[in-house]
């Protein structure tokens, strides 16, 4: 896989400005540790409530391992309801007026 990837990743780098490559869950198979040394970022995606902190900290160590720098994580499936525990923004105005 690692000579064709390479030559995929080299051509799609010349066409385009940004590259997203997803891979298989990183606990399942190891396509995306050895992907991820042919790139260059790698996020880990965490879904809301879903992954646990051990799954994405197992999964960061295991990439790490084979060589591949972790810079992030994307949290997808966040809902407005869940969002919501989180505290709520309000905004007061006030206005004085002259008796005229």
């Amino acid at each position: 896989m690692g000579s064709r990837i390479e030559k995929f990743l080299e051509w799609a780098s010349g066409k385009y400005d940004l590259v997203f490559v997803d891979t298989p869950p990183i606990l399942a198979v190891t396509d995306a540790a050895i992907i991820g040394r042919h790139v260059g970022t790698t996020l880990l995606v965490a879904r809301f409530e879903k992954n646990t902190v051990k799954e994405i900290d197992v999964a960061k160590n295991r990439l790490e391992h084979s060589g591949v720098i972790v810079k992030g994580v994307i949290l997808n499936a966040v809902t407005r309801k869940a969002s919501n525990k989180y505290g709520e923004y309000a905004y007061y105005e006030y206005e004085y007026k002259s008796k005229e």
